[in-house]
């Protein structure tokens, strides 16, 4: 097919709009699916990073108030948490993207939540108020020992006693060893006493008080003297350690995203400058075209007023154009042939004038 005509010109113009559009949708479409798969991942990273705030949030909660209820919570979030990890795996696998990075954060989670299930059931031991677990049990000593004699105001007992409870209570307050020795020398004392004044009660009591003590001191320096020992410590390590694991996840996630969106506006670019080049190109030709053969056109009728002369339709361009300059070259061919005899006419009737004069 030859495009030498207007028609066919405007056809080709048409043809390469669709084709650009067409390519357009089809990269669009190609890559805005991996892009849509991709920002799903991004954003259920999200919501597990969301899902970890809470979760630190009802651990510290915890650690603060000692109620079992954000324990609760912090299960409820941990599950839905491991919920949406599940779900995460085959995203990537679809992607190709680091998949054993999510085993390395599902076990790193479910290290985090054992953790912090031994440190409730440490708390549950130590006493999650004062009058409950081990603490609760030293009060309760304590009110067995007001019951007796030995421990009475006036007797050699109760500055000991006195002296037992403030050091406790310092201990309770600090659980540093210094207070710790106190408890410990104010015990030896009484049991010391006891035991010289033959008082099996007393003696009983304080010895079923040094213990519950050294399980109590046991239980605090498992649990951590400060944040960053014991069981304590272990937990929040082991916080921080899935938190970083989500963020390699999510760095792993973050080029191919960046990627992805590259490679659109790059595709994107050169359809539509590829598409724009060919129509500005066949725009100019067709123009230059069109010039020239109007320009032609012009001088041909000017000519005519002087001369019988034909158009060439060679420099015409356009079909359309030569088809009327045939028209044209035809109309001046049958013009001369009419005026060649009119011509012959008024000189046959010249001569016919001139005989009969």
């Amino acid at each position: 097919m030859k495009f030498d005509s207007i028609k066919s010109r405007l056809l080709l113009m048409t043809l390469i709009c669709v084709l650009g559009m067409a390519l357009m949708i089809a990269n669009q479409h190609l890559f805005t699916t991996t892009l849509f798969g991709l920002q799903a991942q991004h954003n259920l990273l999200l919501n597990l990073e969301k899902e970890l705030l809470q979760l630190r949030r009802h651990e510290k909660d915890f650690l603060l108030r000692h109620q079992m209820t954000y324990f609760h919570q912090f299960t409820s979030r941990a599950e839905r948490f491991n919920r949406q990890l599940s779900a995460l795996s085959p995203l990537l696998n679809e992607y190709d993207l680091p998949v054993e990075q999510t085993g390395q954060l599902a076990k790193s989670m479910r290290d985090y939540q054992q953790l912090f299930q031994q440190v409730v059931t440490l708390q549950s031991q130590l006493g999650m108020y004062a009058q409950s677990g081990l603490q609760g049990r030293l009060y309760d000593i304590e009110a067995a020992m007001a019951g007796l004699s030995f421990f009475s105001y006036g007797n050699d007992g109760y500055p000991l006693k006195v002296s037992l409870q403030l050091a406790m209570r310092s201990y309770l307050l600090n659980k540093d060893s210094f207070h710790h020795q106190d408890v410990k020398q104010a015990l030896a004392k009484l049991s010391h006493l006891a035991n010289t004044q033959s008082d099996t009660q007393a003696l009983a009591l304080v010895n079923k008080y040094d213990n519950t003590f050294s399980r109590l001191s046991d239980a605090y320096s498992a649990m951590g003297l400060t944040h960053n020992d014991g069981l304590q410590g272990e937990f929040r390590r082991q916080a921080h350690d899935v938190e970083e694991k989500l963020k390699s996840v999510e760095s792993a996630l973050q080029p191919m995203i960046k990627s992805q969106q590259k490679k659109v506006k790059i595709i994107s670019f050169s359809i539509a400058a590829g598409t724009s080049v060919a129509l500005v190109l066949l725009l100019v030709k067709s123009f230059a075209t069109f010039h020239s053969a109007f320009a032609n056109f012009v001088m041909f009728f000017y000519r005519c007023k002087r001369q019988y002369q034909k158009i060439d339709t060679r420099k015409l361009g356009f079909s359309e154009f030569k088809s009327l300059a045939e028209l044209a070259n035809e109309m001046v061919e049958s013009r001369r042939e009419i005026e060649s005899k009119l011509a012959k006419a008024e000189a046959k009737l010249k001569k016919h004038n001139t005989s009969s004069a």
